[in-house]
């Protein structure tokens, strides 16, 4: 199983968007716990009413066990939600991941919360990547200052861009992902082209698995 944390110190920037559209669009059977205590993530999966992706609440204490048991369960891939801040959730995520991604919105507000981040997962030794995510449409000399201004904190960058798009909202109140509900918009060919590249980074080839499977038990009581 691998595993991916999704860490911004900011709020806003789209991590459980992310998280629950990655987890579909991977194809893989996944595993969402959710760290921030708003339970966006959980909520989410509430209204979706199926078992994948699996989500779970859970504390930065408990995470090691549930990833254990994940594991175990014969998920392949898991995704950490954490709260907006760099603090110890964050911290307990980035060490037990294999890949961090860092969404960012590119302004210079977004911009200067990162330099926190970067300084975090940097301490882990933890591949990590920017995020641009809900991008202005027409904003390419903004995207070219945000990746000078990203690229200054020492952190790589995604090859692609998430621009702003209705369909991510329009997905999120029938607990569905945009791959789901549009699969043939822009943004459900962005998902899938960023799905694609962080699987390629996490070295994951074709799921052996179908996420019509019902899945075994994750939580440990």
């Amino acid at each position: 199983m691998k595993t991916i944390a999704l860490i911004a110190q900011k709020g806003g920037v789209g991590k459980t968007t992310l998280a629950i559209n990655l987890a579909v669009a991977s194809g893989l059977r996944a595993a969402i716990f959710d760290l921030d205590q708003q339970e966006s993530a959980t909520i989410w999966a509430d209204r979706r009413k199926t078992d994948l992706p699996h989500v779970e609440f859970l504390t930065e204490r408990r995470l090691p066990d549930a990833l254990q048991a994940a594991e175990r369960g014969g998920f392949e891939l898991a995704i950490i939600d954490t709260p907006p801040a760099a603090g110890p959730q964050a911290l307990t995520a980035a060490q037990a991941s294999n890949l961090i991604l860092i969404p960012c919105r590119p302004s210079l507000v977004d911009l200067d919360a990162i330099r926190r981040t970067a300084l975090l997962v940097k301490s882990t030794g933890v591949p990590a990547f920017v995020v641009f995510n809900a991008a202005p449409h027409s904003a390419t000399t903004l995207l070219e200052d945000a990746r000078v201004i990203a690229g200054d904190t020492g952190l790589k960058i995604a090859p692609t861009v998430l621009r702003e798009r209705s369909a991510y909202r329009a997905s999120w109140p029938h607990g569905k992902a945009v791959v789901e509900t549009e699969p043939n918009s822009k943004a459900a060919l962005e998902i899938r082209r960023l799905a694609t590249w962080i699987l390629s980074q996490l070295q994951v080839c074709t799921p052996s698995t179908s996420q019509e499977q019902t899945p075994m038990a994750v939580t440990n009581g």
